[in-house]
């Protein structure tokens, strides 16, 4: 082991021992054994054991402890320590500027065991009013956070995506003429991009584009540059003479799947030299398919028979449900989140602040919730035509009953039903639970349904048959919850879910005027499942409550 391996491992003893709050005398001796160790230049492996205790902080003890570590690799105290605590939780102590004792703060008292639920909980704001914590502050951690994601070589949609356009504003900057387009994974709108790809159709020299720190060349393969983005995020530009750029985005954009299917039927139309990607299909005889359906050969039969869906778009949507404000835990008043969705253009907006189960939340007690039902009320009246309907996100308890006594479910005009605890569930539990939820005759939408957050939870496992069966039987409609960490439903579920009839309702989940523009997310996934207008939940111009339940 090199000293700063052995350095760190002392450093991350420290760490979780305060995280546990250990005797500080052990704490502090751990901590300075780090600050010593990864100053020595010499190789701690060679020093003997009278010359380790000479140095500043280290004693017999701890001197015993580099020796295990260059012997063994490993450290037996550091070990139980790691058995003790979370994997999750552990990583947490990795993120810049968040030390142990704010990481107990949130894992303790506030259930937050991943990074991923740490990023959603400063998202939902649930940080700002936490002991230690405030907006300044929590706005501060999910910077950190989104950098610390971004280091883990996989990219949520939106990074992905200002990525791309960074660059491809940057390399037409300084390439006049050259066609420069976002390709693979990005073109495709994948919830989680693994790779970012840039595709330039230019007939000259790259290097003027790629001189600098900004973009950092580390190898060449071909036609394809390997590079760095800031020294941080990696990128794969593709390189094509300007005559060919329709031809290699078609090629760089599919999946390895849709492309084989497409020149299983067209082998013709394999290496081709077109500028424009329309003539592919033209020659093809085939509609445009649009770059989110590009996953699988199901895109290609759909074509070849005249199938391919009218896709939904962010122009469809007609109103914005599943909203929270400052009556539970939104950053924007009730006013201010209805006057915000009315200046977007949306013609209706579904208030759905958090059951009373969400203590963490400041979720609404029955008192509370009809208080709001009048604010709401005098708001639907100053506000016309725009409506404001009275909803609720009702916690779906653990034996699938929701939160309120059913007299006050009534009185919503509609309820997203959501489960927020108790993840850890067997598959046949899991289910009979969402079911029971479902039957519940005031459940309007099931809200993200497996409770996944992407690259961090995956999510509770479900018998999708009999839940969309439920669905289908008792008219309610699934989330696709719009938010770019969530995703939920997956949008390859959503092909079997229309053909049980059920609609999918796009909902941001916004806990701020912002969080509203999340909907173009929910929208693009969406298009991936091949959803239409006419089967989208809200893109409804008005629904009322009699029709929900058929």
């Amino acid at each position: 082991m090199t000293n700063r391996d052995i350095a760190q491992a002392f450093n991350e003893l420290a760490d979780l021992m305060e995280l546990h709050e250990a005797d500080d005398f052990r704490v502090r001796s751990y901590r300075n054994a780090y600050l010593t160790l990864r100053k020595v230049e010499r190789p701690l492996s060679e020093l003997t054991d009278r010359e380790l205790q000479a140095l500043r902080g280290i004693g017999p003890a701890i001197s015993k402890k580099i020796r295990e570590l260059l012997s063994t690799g490993r450290l037996k105290n550091l070990e139980e320590m790691r058995a003790q605590t979370p994997p999750g939780v552990v990583e947490m102590l990795n993120i810049a500027g968040f030390g142990p004792k704010k990481v107990r703060i949130v894992w303790q008292e506030m259930g937050i065991s991943d990074v991923g639920e740490l990023w959603y909980a400063c998202n939902e704001n649930r940080l700002a009013a936490a002991k230690g914590f405030g907006l300044k502050s929590q706005e501060a951690l999910k910077h950190q956070l989104e950098y610390y994601l971004r280091s883990r070589g996989q990219l949520h949609y939106p990074t992905a995506e200002a990525a791309a356009d960074f660059v491809g504003a940057w390399l037409t900057g300084r390439l006049p003429g050259a066609f420069v387009a976002p390709t693979g994974e990005v073109r495709r709108c994948c919830p989680v991009v693994s790779s970012l790809d840039i595709l330039v159709g230019y007939n000259g020299d790259l290097s003027p584009a790629l001189s600098s720190e900004t973009l950092k060349v580390e190898r060449i393969e071909g036609s394809v540059y390997y590079l760095q983005l800031d020294g941080q995020t990696p990128l794969r530009l593709f390189h094509c003479r300007a005559e060919a750029f329709g031809s290699q985005l078609f090629e760089t954009t599919g999946s390895a799947e849709f492309l084989q299917a497409f020149y299983t039927a067209f082998p013709s139309l394999k290496n081709t030299q077109l500028r424009l990607e329309q003539e592919i299909f033209q020659r093809a005889g085939l509609p445009f398919v649009p770059p989110e359906l590009r996953e699988n050969t199901h895109a290609v039969e759909q074509a070849q028979s005249g199938n391919l869906p009218h896709l939904i778009t962010n122009a469809d949507m007609r109103g914005v449900l599943h909203v929270h404000t400052t009556w539970s835990d939104g950053l924007h008043s009730l006013r201010d989140m209805c006057l915000y969705a009315r200046e977007l253009g949306y013609a209706y907006i579904g208030i759905t602040d958090h059951s009373q189960s969400a203590f963490y939340a400041n979720g609404l007690k029955p008192d509370r919730v009809l208080a709001q039902m009048e604010e709401i009320e005098a708001l639907n009246a100053e506000l016309a035509p725009f409506r404001v309907l009275k909803g609720i996100e009702s916690d779906i308890l653990a034996d699938g009953a929701l939160d309120y006594e059913q007299e006050l479910l009534e009185k919503f005009d509609f309820v997203v039903a959501s489960v927020h605890a108790n993840l850890n569930m067997s598959l046949e539990k899991a289910t009979r639970r969402i079911v029971k939820a479902i039957e519940n005759p005031c459940t309007t939408i099931l809200g993200h349904p497996t409770g996944r957050l992407l690259l961090s939870r995956t999510g509770y496992p479900l018998d999708w048959d009999a839940v969309f069966e439920a669905c289908a039987r008792h008219g309610v409609a699934i989330e696709l919850n719009a938010n770019p960490h969530r995703l939920d439903i997956d949008w390859s579920l959503i092909p079997k879910a229309l053909h049980y009839g059920i609609r999918i309702s796009i909902n941001p989940d916004a806990h701020s005027k912002e969080g509203l523009h999340d909907i173009r997310y929910g929208v693009l996934a969406a298009r991936k499942g091949g959803l239409s207008a006419a089967q989208c939940f809200n893109a409804a111009e008005m629904w009322q409550r009699e029709e929900r339940r058929g």
